[in-house]
This record gives structure tokens, C-alpha cells and sequence, in this order.
């Protein structure tokens, strides 16, 4: 079902003609036998002369072509306009099956070849493109202004064999294996020697072939008759085009024709077909995925390479289009869906055996930690983060093993949100810490007004909480810097001022340039810190005497040093005037601010 729904939705249908491409490519090529191209290219305008040449010309090229034992001709240019020379090419065409080509204007009209030229078979020269701009099909009729006419490629097949029908409004897709198309350049046929040697391509022949070998060539082929000269005439990326480069309309032309005459012609399997050939195969995976044998894995995992190498054989083999993007996709979604089912099972049975052991060396975890919780806290940060682990583990365990009331049972949910926040809000800070590191300050620094910086934080600070800020900011200091960090600074010294200081006691800020520097410092009339200390408390969960009078988890102001240091600055605690704490900040003013 998911096969034949990701098929019909077409949302892989982009990606399937990429796939197809790439497979056509690498399927051995089929050589051509059915027909050959006469390029107008660089050689030819440098010998005979600048585009567009003369009917004389072109009908000499004709006459050429049907000497060489063409079995038809077909000319892919668009000749509307009445010209001298127009009843010679007319005739040299009637010396035996040709088509003329016929396309579009920008009204969608058609564009027929003038009045003397229309004695001759028509075939319009208008590609289907996909959305990638590749040509992959083209409409084996087009009609328009009450006219239908077939495909130039359609019409050319015809003239090699007239019993092939004409598919009226049928999209044909040429599987274009047959490579190399004969190339001729119009000055060899011309038999001009006035060519130089950067004339031919590798599959092109050259004037000084035999003529017996220019005529085997062309003899019993329907010869197509094109420019390839930069400038002239229209160029397309088709499936089979060498690193994407556009080639000329007159060789996917001479390919399609090709491709008809050969019965090489791609046909789309139904979507029915696609989803039977999955299920067939998800049957078979599903089975050596579920068996207990050590090898399965190796045995279906080839299975999902069996979408492509399907996909492949038939496009070889019956010129038959599968999808194998969306089976290979509902495959591995079977796939994965059955080798989850399969771990949960193992997992389970694993957890069973080890859920008795697993309670006694959680509880025996949890008593460990509980002793141990204030010595080990400023220790190490794996401790730090295991002990609120460990208490959501063991509240949980209590929630799940014991039968409480309704407010128990809220109040140890509570208590899990408590933890979990803890845990949300050290890693955090251990992450700001350890990203920090990472930053390139070079890269990342910018000219930031701290003067207004400080001042907008301040009023920020002051509206939500009722503790009194006094500020005292010299105008226009700037510094390079991380805005959003200087802003973690000040807030955490702020912050970590209200905390120690009594309710009613005003938390003063101030902003100095001194020399090269500007000095930020924030005092309060705390408990202040002891002289010991003074040096320790900006390490990772070191605190201070006085740590029992608030909250906190020790990283604040290790990310005031961090952040700072990063700046290229320094951060120190002294007394302040009324016996609290005096935060100082040092930071580097840019050139154009220092005294």
C-alpha cells in the first residue's frame, strides 16, 4: 500500500527520472543501424560560408545526401520565408521520401515551411521538457489552428517504414540507448578542403575517408540534415548527455527516430505491478529479519538493493519502467519498523532480567548521594548532574511502586519538575560555559555601545523586580563584543547582588573609561566576601561562606569569568564602601575610545 501510494502521489516522480537516467547510462549502448546525421557545425560555416546559407546550397547537401544512398531525408530547419533558390531544394527533395520541419511561433501558431517547400512531408520539432529541463519525451502528434501534425522524428521513422503507425496524442519516450549517433559534418559531404584539423569529433568521419566509406555511412539510412554550430539552433540536455551538456535538437531528433525504427521505446509498468514486486520482497525481508539466525541481516540486506537491480533488468531487458525509489523506500520503512519491533522484544526481555538488580543499586545510589550531597557538590561536574538524575529516578520509582494520595502524589510530581528544572539549568550554564570555548571571538565580536548596553539592561532590571538599581554610566564607551554575553554578565552580577543583599539596601552600578579600559562595577551591602575566597568563588559550583543564605548552583560567576576573560578583559571582588561586595569588570575600549 505504501508502494502504490508514493507512486501514484508522484512526490518521488523527479527523483525516479534521475534514477532512470542514471541507469540508461550505465546499460550497455545499442549501435545505431536505422539513421545518420548531417551537422551544419563550426567546420562547415568556416569552409562554406556564414549562416543561413543559400537554398543552392542547402539543396546540394540534399543531393548529396540521396547520392550517398540516403533512404530518406529528413531537415530539421524551419525555412518559412519565401527565398531564391526554393524550387531547386524543392526538387532535390522529391528525389526520393524526405520531411521538412515544422514549429512554433510565440503566438502558438504553426510555423510552416513557405509555399514552394509544402509539396513535402511535415513533422512538427516541439519537445515535452521536464521540470528539469531534460527532454524525455515528446508527443508523437501535436495538433494547433485545426492542423495535426506527427513528431519530426516520427515522421522521419516513416520514411524508413512506411507501415509504422502514427499514435495520434500518445506521449512516446525514447529509451535513447542507441550512442553514437554517425555525425557528419556538411563540409566533408560537400567534399569541400579547405577544412582544418579541429573539424571532427571522435564519431564523426572525416574527408580523407574513402568516399565508399562516406557513402556506407549514409546508404539505407534515414539522414537527418541539422545545425550544430555555437549560436545556431536549439540545444537540449536529454538522459544520456554527457555531464549535463545540451546537445543539438537535430541529434535527440536523429535518437528518437532511432529509437521508434528499433521498437526502443520505454513503457511504464503499472502501479499495481510496483506493488506487488515490494510486497514480495517485504515478505521475504520481513521473514529473514524475524529469524533467529546470525546471518539474516546478511541475507536481507540485498534485498533492498532489489528495487534498483529489478529496475535496471527491465529497462534492459523489456523496456519497462518500475519505480524503484518508492519501493526501496516502502522497504526500508518495513524494514525498519520490523527490526524496531524485533529490538523492542530483546530489550524488554532484557530489562526484565535485570529490573530487581536495577532497584537495589538505585536505592543504594540514592542513600550514597544523599550523604554525600553537600561535600560532592563542588567537587566535580559529574556529580552535579548525577544527583538530580538519581532523585527524578528514585521519585518515579516511588510513584510507580508505592499507592499515594492525591496531594502526595503532587507533591512528589512537584518535586520531579524541581529536579528536572535544576537539571534544565545546570546544563544550560555547563553548556554557555563550554560553547564559549568554541567561539572564535575574532570572528564573532562586534562594536557595541556598552554605555547604552549598560543603561538598557538596567531599566529592564529594574522593571521587574522592586529592589532599587542606582546607575551611574559615562556616555559613549564602546567596546568589541558579543552583545548577548555582556548581557549574561551584567545580569548574573546584578542578580547575584539582590541575592546577597538585605530587601531594602539599593544595588549600585557604574560604567568608567579608565585608560585603554572601561571599568563596570556592581556593589551591594551583602555579607561581602571573605579575603580567602575572593579567588575561588569564580570557579565551576564554588560558593562562597555565605551560600546558605540563597540558591544558587556555583556557575554564575564562573560564567562571568569565562565571558570576560573571552573579552579579553578581567573580573575581581573586593570590599565595597559599606562593607558588601564590589564587583569590578575590565573591559577593552576600541582605539577610538581610549583616553
Amino acid at each position: 500500500m505504501l508502494a502504490l501510494a508514493l507512486h501514484l502521489s508522484g512526490v518521488l516522480s523527479s527523483a525516479e527520472l534521475l534514477v532512470r537516467d542514471a541507469m540508461l547510462r550505465s546499460l550497455p549502448g545499442r549501435p545505431p543501424s536505422k539513421v545518420a546525421v548531417v551537422l551544419i557545425d563550426e567546420a562547415a560555416i568556416r569552409s562554406e560560408g556564414r549562416w543561413p546559407w543559400s537554398r543552392a546550397q542547402i539543396a546540394h547537401l540534399v543531393d548529396r545526401m540521396f547520392a550517398a544512398g540516403a533512404k530518406g531525408v529528413a531537415l530539421d530547419l524551419l525555412l518559412p520565408e519565401a527565398r531564391e533558390g526554393d524550387e531547386g531544394l524543392a526538387q532535390a527533395l522529391r528525389q526520393g521520401p524526405s520531411v521538412l520541419a515544422a514549429g512554433l511561433d510565440d503566438s502558438g501558431a504553426w510555423l510552416m515551411p513557405n509555399r514552394t517547400l509544402q509539396g513535402t512531408q511535415l513533422g512538427h520539432v516541439s519537445f515535452d521538457l521536464d521540470r528539469d529541463g531534460v527532454v524525455r519525451r515528446f508527443s508523437a502528434t501535436k495538433q494547433m489552428g485545426g492542423r495535426v501534425l506527427p513528431a519530426l522524428s516520427v515522421a522521419a521513422a516513416r520514411l524508413g517504414d512506411a507501415r509504422l503507425p502514427v499514435p495520434v496524442g500518445v506521449i512516446l519516450r525514447p529509451a535513447f540507448r542507441t550512442r553514437p549517433i554517425p555525425q557528419i559534418s556538411a563540409a566533408v559531404l560537400l567534399g569541400s578542403d579547405r577544412l582544418g584539423s579541429d573539424r571532427l569529433g571522435s564519431d564523426r568521419l572525416g574527408s580523407d575517408r574513402p568516399g565508399s566509406e562516406l557513402e556506407a555511412a549514409l546508404r539505407d539510412r534515414i539522414v537527418f540534415l541539422g545545425t550544430s554550430a555555437a549560436g545556431i539552433g536549439d540545444r537540449f540536455v536529454s538522459p544520456i548527455s554527457q555531464g549535463g551538456t545540451p546537445e543539438p535538437g537535430v541529434l535527440v531528433e536523429a535518437m528518437s527516430a532511432e529509437a521508434i525504427l528499433s521498437k526502443d521505446l520505454l513503457r511504464t509498468a503499472p502501479p499495481l505491478l510496483d506493488a506487488l514486486l515490494v510486497f514480495g520482497l517485504a515478505l521475504l525481508g520481513s521473514f529473514l529479519l524475524a529469524s533467529p539466525s546470525r546471518i539474516s541481516p546478511l541475507i536481507a540486506s540485498p534485498i533492498l538493493l532489489a528495487p534498483l537491480m529489478l529496475s535496471a533488468g527491465s529497462l534492459h531487458l523489456l523496456d519497462l519502467e518500475l519505480a524503484p525509489l518508492a519501493e526501496l523506500s516502502a522497504l526500508l520503512l518495513v524494514g525498519t519498523l520490523v527490526g524496531g519491533l524485533r529490538a523492542r522484544q530483546s530489550r524488554r526481555a532484557m530489562h526484565e532480567a535485570q529490573r530487581r538488580i536495577a532497584e537495589l543499586e538505585s536505592l543504594q545510589s540514592s542513600l550514597a548521594d544523599l550523604r554525600q550531597q553537600d561535600a560532592e557538590a563542588r567537587r566535580v561536574v559529574a556529580h552535579e548532574l548525577k544527583t538530580p538524575l538519581t532523585s527524578v529516578r528514585g521519585l518515579a520509582q516511588l510513584l510507580a511502586q508505592f499507592d499515594l494520595s492525591g496531594p502526595e502524589r503532587n507533591r512528589v510530581a512537584q518535586m520531579v519538575v524541581t529536579e528536572t528544572a535544576r537539571l534544565a539549568e545546570m546544563v544550560d550554564a555547563l553548556l554557555d560555559l563550554e560553547r564559549l570555548r568554541l567561539r572564535d571571538f575574532g570572528q564573532d565580536a562586534r562594536i557595541l555601545d556598552l554605555s547604552a548596553l549598560c543603561l538598557a539592561r538596567a531599566g529592564y532590571l529594574r522593571a521587574g523586580t522592586e529592589r532599587n538599581i542606582e546607575v551611574d554610566v559615562e556616555a559613549d564607551l564602546r567596546v568589541l563584543g558579543d552583545q548577548a554575553l555582556l548581557e549574561r554578565v551584567l545580569e548574573n552580577l546584578v542578580s547575584n547582588a539582590f541575592k546577597f543583599s538585605p530587601a531594602g539596601s539599593p544595588v549600585r552600578l557604574s560604567l568608567r573609561s579608565e585608560g585603554s579600559m572601561a571599568r563596570l562595577e556592581v556593589e551591594d551591602q551583602g555579607p561581602g566576601v571573605p579575603v580567602q575566597e575572593r579567588g575561588a568563588i569564580f570557579g565551576r559550583f564554588a560558593r562562597g561562606s555565605a551560600q546558605g543564605m540563597a540558591p544558587g548552583l556555583g556557575l554564575g560567576l564562573a560564567l562571568v569569568a569565562d565571558v570576560v576573560a573571552w573579552h579579553g578583559g578581567t573580573v575581581t571582588v573586593e570590599a565595597g564602601a559599606e562593607g558588601g561586595s564590589l564587583f569590578r569588570v575590565r573591559l577593552p575600549l576600541i582605539p577610538g575610545n581610549a583616553d
